[in-house]
């Protein structure tokens, strides 16, 4: 028989036990829903204040927006619609008549493409670039599509720059090439300062000093943005005057096309080397040189020196925006030979050995006129006084206005094949 405390003591166990099972089974999950419902409620009562704040800044907003999708279309309109093999021959045609360059090789490789967003589209033919214009095209005319007024003004910006439907196009040009020094570094300003978005992905070249010429080869990175509402206009080729109906037969120029390959290549080859004559082909060297040029922050207007010196301490120059007297003269014999040459107030004495058979070369590089402040020029005072011809060449002058003048010549000189 149980006593009464110890049936008290079953009545206080068994009341704690009930007093457990409801705080576990009843009240503790209720509490807990109520701390994520409190959690939930402060997490909403933040982004309230955020959207508040936000929409109470919309204008500024917007006009931020406006203000991205401007420079992002300012952006987008340096680049061209698209690249075409039409365009890389242009531009090599264009290069050739303005610089002078001879491209001897073109050569189009692979291209690649890719989304603004970065993922790659694989080179696609003629069929799958006409599917993929149509997705885009579709995707362009379902985005304008919005039954939520308020979601076509926040789309807004974001529809006038289009920036997903947009395509990165990479496209390689080959070239392989030869031109003069001077021409070489127009070439690589002329790159610079092309219409169209292009970089020098690769390049090798070395240059002659017995020609003077620099030959190589380069690969150019051709970049085009392609998109909706972005096609490439017609590429103007102007070869209409182009051709002949023979072939093997040119009437207006009296020969055969063989025959007017040859003219047409020695012409080039005499616009390469600077408008030299014919004469003066074969009497290409460099011994010393006499280059002229605009005056500039980092250039002198007149340099005058070894052709081989590539330390350059054989080198007198001038920064004087004038046209100055150059003195270049030639003593000894026996193959012994004593060259001084004076600008200015510079002046220099060399030595230098010959063959009894052989000559002295002096190469003038001069350049075209930068403006009408552009006065540097020379006057050649050339003297021969050895045993031995000296010859003297004289390239790339302005034909409007020649930096280059011969005021006297003394002894066996020749000057540009005996032009001059």
């Amino acid at each position: 028989v149980m006593s009464d405390r110890d049936k008290k003591l079953l009545i206080y166990l068994g009341a704690l036990v009930i007093l457990a099972a409801a705080y576990f089974l009843v009240a503790k999950p209720f509490l807990d829903k109520i701390d994520a419902l409190s959690n939930e409620k402060n997490q909403l009562q933040t982004e309230l204040v955020e959207k508040r704040e936000a929409y109470d800044n919309k204008e500024m907003y917007r006009n931020g927006l406006d203000e991205a999708n401007t420079k992002i279309n300012e952006i987008i309109a340096e680049f061209p619609e698209d690249n075409s093999d039409e365009k890389s021959i242009m531009f090599a045609s264009r290069a050739e008549a303005d610089i002078p360059i001879w491209f001897s090789q073109m050569k189009f490789a692979e291209e690649t493409k890719k989304m603004i967003n970065g993922q790659e589209v694989q080179s696609a033919s003629e069929a799958e670039q006409e599917q993929l214009e149509e997705n885009v095209e579709n995707a362009e005319g379902e985005g304008d599509v919005s039954d939520n007024p308020s979601d076509q003004e926040a789309g807004e910006a974001t529809d006038n720059t289009g920036l997903a439907d947009l395509m990165c196009r990479d496209t390689e040009l080959g070239l392989t090439f030869q031109t003069q020094y001077d021409g070489f570094k127009r070439l690589l300003a002329y790159i610079r300062d092309y219409k169209d978005r292009m970089v020098i992905k690769q390049i090798d070249f070395s240059y002659s000093e017995m020609s003077g010429m620099v030959s190589g080869s380069m690969v150019l990175s051709q970049y085009a943005i392609l998109g909706p509402g972005r096609e490439l206009p017609e590429v103007e080729t102007n070869v209409e005057d182009f051709g002949t109906p023979n072939i093997f037969q040119n009437t207006d120029h009296g020969g055969t096309i063989l025959d007017l390959i040859e003219d047409i290549y020695s012409d080039f080859i005499r616009m390469l080397l600077g408008d030299l004559p014919e004469e003066a082909l074969d009497e290409l060297g460099t011994d010393y040189f006499v280059k002229v040029n605009a005056v500039t922050d980092n250039t002198n207007g007149k340099t005058i020196g070894r052709g081989d010196d590539t330390s350059e301490s054989t080198y007198i120059t001038s920064a004087a925006n004038k046209k100055e007297e150059v003195t270049f003269k030639v003593s000894g014999s026996g193959g012994n030979y004593s060259v001084y040459y004076k600008v200015g107030k510079a002046e220099y004495t060399d030595t230098i050995n010959k063959d009894s058979d052989g000559k002295v070369y002096l190469r003038v590089v001069s350049s075209s006129r930068m403006s009408d402040d552009d006065e540097s020029a020379v006057s050649l005072r050339v003297i021969n006084e050895s045993d031995i011809p000296l010859v003297v060449n004289i390239e790339s002058d302005d034909t409007s206005e020649p930096r280059v003048g011969v005021m006297e010549r003394v002894g066996n000189v020749t000057v540009n094949g005996g032009q001059q």
